[in-house]
Order: C-alpha cells, then structure tokens, then sequence
C-alpha cells in the first residue's frame, strides 16, 4: 500500500479499538470522506461493532450512514438509517442490495404498498406480493402471483373474475378432491362451460363430482347447479330429483322449493313437452344462460378459445393465435413449451383506423406483433407527420421496451382498417426472463440480430446519402 489514510501510523495493522476510535474522531470532526477511506480500508469487517458503540446520537447517526454510504456499504447504511425511522432512504438501500425483504418492509411503513409488492416479488415470496396486490385491487397482478405461488384456487378465482376464462379454466383443474376449494373450483369450471354454451360438458363436470362428493351442507351448491343446467336442458324429471335432493338436507336453500313446485307443475301439466326447438337453438340457450347465470353471478362472457373433446373430466383449450405467434420470425427458436409460456402472457388487442398504438417520445408500453390488419410508423416533428414505413401481419413494433423503458422515437398507429396485435407488457416479459434463462437467451438473441440489422441498414441509407451529396 503506497499511500495509507492519514490515521493509520506507519504500519498496516490497527487494533479494532483504534480503528474505531479513529472512525469515531473523524466523524465527530465531520470528516465522513477521511472516516470512509479508512473503514474501506480494513479488510476484517469492523462495521457491526462500530454501530454498536457509535453514540445514539442522531447527527451523528447520520454521519456514520453517509460513511457507509461513501465506503459503497449499502447494506449497512440502510441498517442505521432504518434504525433512525429513515425508512424511505433505507428501502432504497435494500434495494440496491437486493435484499428484498427488507426493502418491502420499509416499503410498508411508509404507506407505499405497491414498491413493498414488487419487492416480495423480486425475493419470490409470492403469496405476500398477492395478498398487497389483493389489498390494493391489482387483481390482475395478484392472479399472476397465486399462481406463482402455487395458490390454483385463488389464481384461478381472479383470473376468472377477470374474464381471463381459459387461465383460469387450466389453474383451477389442478385443484384435487382433497384439497379445500376443490367444489367451488368445479363450479368455476362449470360456469365457463354453461356460459359457452357447453351444457353437456359442464353437466358431465358436475355430476362426475357428484358421484365423488357426498350430497351434505357443503356440496348444495353442486347439486343446485346441476339441477338448473339439467332444466335448461330440458331434462325436467332429472332436474326434479336433484332440486328434491337439495331440499332433503336444506329446505330453505335459495329458491328450492319454489323450482321444486315450478317443475312439478310444469311436468303434471305437460309430460309432453317439446324441448327441441330449444336444445337445437344454441344461441338462445346461450342467451338464456347469460341472462340467468347458474349459481352465483358469473361475469359477462369475454373472448375464450374452444375447447376440445373432454377426456373424461380433464378439458383441454386450444390457444387461439398460437399458430401465428408461434410461426413469427421474432420467436422461431423457442421450442414449443417455451412458445406457450410466451402465449400466455400476450394479449389481443383491438385498434380502430388510425388510433395510436404507440407516441412518440412517451416509454414504451410493450412488444406489438401485428396480427391483422397494418401499422403504421410515423415520425413527428413539431406538426410536421411523417409516415416511415407500413407494416403489415407478423411485423412487431416496440421491442426495445422490453429492453429499456426509454422514450420512444416514432408513433405506431393502426392502418384505415383498424389492426389487431398481440401485446406483451415490459412486466410480464420480465416476469417471464427471471423465471426461465434459457428463453431470455434466446428472445434476446433475436433481438440484438434485429437491432444489428437495423443499424447495418441504417449505415448503409447513410453511406449512400453521404456518397450522393459528395457528388
């Protein structure tokens, strides 16, 4: 060591009690800089020790945060400054040093509980990201960390109450017999199916529990509900027994007693009822469902991909667009399962004739993949409009985004026709990289070959412009 701080003698070796003493002096003195090139120098770690007999005073608590602050101590410097109620500076340490916990909770004490989210996040402690984001009505955001969390009944209750259908249809079939929500997870699905007009696959969902599931105070809502999907059918005497069921263990439950004698009646009156006309008009039966939603009120119907054939009580949904996404140049090294975790966090989205997708010298809101229709890229200088290029299906607008959230350098506005686009927030994308490596890799291989190609392109427009000016 050719120069040492000024208070280390002449030799490179200092008792503790000298070094903390020193420290002590310099800081008293106010000399954080001279305090700090001395504890930065000391390889053994005399910081814990200094805070315990640095005096409690709070001038120079803070003195001695800054030094650890100049001595790139972040850890410690967060540690004195939450010891002196400083909350807001420290979480910002603990963030610097990924100490995540810790910045949550500093987070919560001063009334910021979407920071303290973030933070239970980025440490993986999901199901408290959830339960902050529950609180704060982020619904969306609290379905993606249940699930992260491994929670299928309440990830796929949001989703559901979200119209995400298909989500939380895949979420909440994992929910075993045994567990705790496994009926109020079959009505879910249930639900789904009867609001798209699949009767016959939801009356199946309910009575393959019904056959597992004892009829008991806990299990009505089952056997009511199948109850009304079996009316709505037309499968009249069937839907008789089941309400008469329902009634045997609870008399009063909802409107029993008032379906039991409607239908009694209905069948004395006129065994000969004709429901064809009914079960082959699919879009009144539909219509009849979503006007009286079964059991507890179900959201309006949202987009929701078809299912195929039920092997026995398992559905499985096709991915709309998939095909598409998965054929677009951006993504022709993700392997399958990587090309359906892709999917599932786009979204569709709608543009009508020349509204914006993008502003120009605003962040970035995402990756746009267009999926029909055409985009246009413009440039705006003053009220100047400059229209750059149209782009068509498969063509993606935004990506730097994903990269950084700087502001953008054009506008993107859908064509004459409108557009429609595959969509995927800078969140989800980075939600998406910090679970699998392996796709960051590639997706930002891709990009860094799309952003080379770019430039290249570029060189060349600007070789050439400068070669016809020089002639």
């Amino acid at each position: 060591m050719n120069q040492e701080p000024q208070n280390l003698a002449q030799n490179q070796y200092m008792t503790t009690n000298q070094v903390i003493r020193v420290i002590q002096e310099h800081l008293e003195k106010s000399e954080v800089e001279e305090a700090a090139k001395l504890y930065s120098h000391c390889q053994e770690d005399v910081g814990y020790l200094l805070m315990t007999r640095m005096p409690r005073e709070r001038p120079l608590q803070a003195k001695m945060a800054k030094m650890f602050f100049a001595a790139k101590d972040y850890e410690k410097a967060a540690l004195v400054l939450e010891a002196n109620e400083e909350y807001k500076r420290a979480a910002e340490l603990y963030e610097r040093t990924d100490q995540f916990e810790n910045a949550a909770e500093m987070w919560l004490k001063i009334g910021e509980p979407k920071r303290a989210a973030h933070n239970h996040e980025k440490n993986g402690a999901w199901q408290n990201a959830a339960e902050i984001y529950t609180q704060l009505g982020d619904y969306e955001r609290a379905a993606y960390c249940f699930e992260k969390a491994i929670n299928h009944y309440l990830a796929g209750k949001y989703y559901y109450q979200l119209n995400k259908f298909q989500k939380s249809m895949e979420l909440l079939q994992k929910i075993k017999e045994d567990e705790e929500h496994y009926l109020e997870a079959t009505s879910m699905i249930a639900n789904i199916l009867a609001m798209h007009g699949y009767l016959d696959m939801a009356i199946a969902k309910y009575k393959s529990v019904s056959k597992s599931v004892p009829l008991s105070g806990a299990s009505l809502s089952v056997y009511y509900n199948l109850a009304q999907l079996d009316e709505k059918k037309g499968d009249l005497g069937e839907a008789l027994q089941y309400y008469r069921d329902v009634a045997s263990v609870d008399s009063s439950y909802k409107d029993v007693q008032k379906r039991i004698a409607d239908l009694s009646e209905k069948i004395s009156d006129d065994k000969a009822v004709d429901f064809s006309e009914e079960e082959e008009g699919g879009e009144d039966m539909l219509e009849m469902l979503e006007s009286q939603p079964i059991a507890e009120d179900v959201l309006p119907m949202g987009a929701l991909s078809e299912y195929a054939q039920a092997q026995q009580t398992k559905i499985v949904s096709v991915m709309d667009g998939f095909e598409f996404l998965k054929n677009t140049s951006l993504f022709d090294r993700l392997s399958l399962t990587e090309m359906k975790r892709l999917w599932n966090i786009c979204e569709v989205q709608d543009f009508g004739p020349d509204e914006i997708i993008i502003e120009q010298d605003e962040p970035g809101q995402g990756l746009f993949i267009v999926k029909w229709g055409k985009v246009i890229v413009q440039r705006i200088e003053g009220d100047k409009v400059t229209n750059l290029v149209q782009l068509g299906e498969g063509a993606h607008v935004g990506e730097m985004s994903l990269v950084d959230m700087a502001p953008t350098s054009a506008r993107v506005i859908a064509g004459q026709d409108g557009a429609q686009v595959f969509a995927m927030t800078p969140q989800r994308f980075e939600d998406l990289l910090e679970s699998d490596q392996r796709i960051a890799i590639k997706v930002y291989r891709v990009f860094a070959e799309t952003f080379c190609q770019r430039l290249r392109k570029t060189t060349a427009e600007l070789s050439a412009l400068k070669a016809k000016v020089g002639d």
